[in-house]
């Protein structure tokens, strides 16, 4: 497979390159939370990019690696949305154009938080397979640059910004607990966080029913899931067969996967909005629910629990939190 290595070096010059589009979220150390671990705990704050999740770095660094001829053209992509509207965001400040293809499965709060920002939203098809197909043809027909949501080099060393400003500011992290789906995000954090402390736990934390990357891990090759409607759903999805990076980097660098049932989530979306003030989407909040439900007495005693999005309705957050009050 011909692929172009990810280096450390690479997320350095991410760092650089989205400055001032993407921004360093802070590294909040958690009191209730390090109290019932008997650990540090600390959350890095991804809910407060501008676009509302992590994925802007990635978005960012793609776009603005494009050649000018790309630009001029534009880009397409898929997402479940976070992914679209860190595209979308990046289109905005820069006056690249872009289009953005999503599932009927993706929220419509979601879909009108990208339209809002000026980009042109299509649903196409029942699930991400469907979206990506269409995307992928559609910039064959008007020679546009298609850039995926996880499986891009840019993209990756994008994600590994959250972790190179984590290890930046706390050196003595030992462990991370990171979410997993597609793999973007994890295997930026991979490539950083393993090369600047070899022995570093990295926990992926992902939804029960239809975790592409956790049942591809233990069949030892990409397979096929059924997309299932979840509280989490920025991560659900499957894997592209033709997957060069996240899968591979995944496999070999993820040391422990906790999956979480979706009224843990929902607990730890009200436990975010309770507890810390946090507006926090399923996914961003389901890093915390190993801390909440989980015997963490393997992991070390400093931990930092990326929280990755904000983008939830509010309407559903007021109500999940009513439902759990804390």
């Amino acid at each position: 497979m011909n692929r172009k290595e990810i280096t450390l070096a690479d997320v350095k010059a991410a760092k650089k390159r989205i400055a001032g589009i993407a921004f360093k979220t802070p590294l909040r150390p958690s009191l209730s939370l390090s109290e019932k671990n008997g650990k540090k705990v600390y959350l890095k704050l991804e809910n407060m990019q501008p676009s509302g999740s992590f994925k802007l770095r990635g978005a960012a660094n793609a776009m603005l690696s494009l050649s000018e001829e790309a630009r001029q053209r534009g880009v397409i992509t898929m997402s479940a949305g976070n992914h679209g509207k860190g595209v979308a965001y990046v289109a905005s400040q820069t006056g690249i154009q872009a289009i953005v293809c999503v599932s009927e499965m993706v929220p419509k709060h979601k879909i009108e938080a990208m339209q809002k920002l000026g980009t042109e939203v299509i649903v196409a098809g029942k699930d991400q397979d469907d979206a990506t197909e269409f995307a992928l043809k559609m910039a064959e027909e008007k020679s546009l640059t298609f850039i995926s949501a996880f499986d891009d080099p840019d993209v990756i060393a994008g994600q590994g910004t959250t972790a190179l400003e984590i290890l930046e500011e706390n050196p003595d992290i030992d462990t991370l607990l990171v979410q997993l789906s597609g793999g973007g995000l994890m295997s930026g954090v991979a490539v950083t966080a393993k090369s600047m402390i070899p022995d570093i736990q990295l926990i992926g934390v992902t939804i029960v029913k239809g975790a592409a990357m956790v049942e591809s891990i233990k069949a030892g090759k990409i397979v096929p899931v059924e997309e299932v409607p979840s509280v989490a759903d920025a991560l659900q999805g499957g894997l592209p067969f033709d997957n060069q990076y996240t899968f591979d980097i995944c496999r070999q660098n993820v040391d422990d996967v906790i999956q979480v049932p979706d009224e843990q989530i929902e607990k730890a979306m009200a436990f975010g909005f309770w507890k810390e003030r946090l507006v926090l989407e399923g996914a961003g909040a389901i890093t915390l629910a190993p801390l909440l439900f989980n015997d963490l007495d393997k992991l070390g005693k400093n931990i930092a629990a990326i929280l990755s999005g904000d983008n939830v309705d509010v309407n559903q957050l007021m109500e999940i939190a009513l439902k759990h009050q804390m």
